[in-house]
């Protein structure tokens, strides 16, 4: 119950700095489009996360259920933007990097699931 609660908490994160208004947001310019590696991480994030919470569920091509779902999580909080009277707007390449965040986030998971079974192996 933990996982799917720090997941929601997660998921609720990104919802208020989606929407959040672009004034209310720090102007750190770090490098030349900074903020597309930064949807990327928030969504290699959400990845990990939907894939830990629901760690037995997702293997073979079920893996496409948090796929799709990562996909248009990030399409629905781009088209929130596009319609939103808060002064953000609608970027198909922020939905790339959003989109493109999955696979870091995946193998993330991966990393840490066989990390996971490595452990228990040598314990018992």
């Amino acid at each position: 119950m933990i996982r799917k609660s720090i997941l929601f908490a997660y998921l609720t994160l990104i919802t208020l700095l989606s929407i959040w208004p672009s004034d209310g947001l720090p102007d750190i310019e770090l490098f030349p489009n900074a903020d597309k590696l930064i949807h990327a991480g928030m969504y290699s994030g959400l990845t990990f996360l939907v894939l830990w919470a629901w760690a037995d569920k997702f293997a073979g091509i079920r893996l496409l259920i948090p796929f799709f779902f990562v996909v248009s999580w990030g399409l629905f909080m781009e088209i929130l933007q596009l319609y939103s009277p808060l002064g953000r707007s609608f970027d198909m390449t922020d939905e790339l990097a959003n989109s493109l965040g999955f696979f870091p986030g995946w193998l993330f998971w991966k990393l840490v699931k066989n990390s996971l079974k490595s452990s228990v192996k040598t314990i018992s």
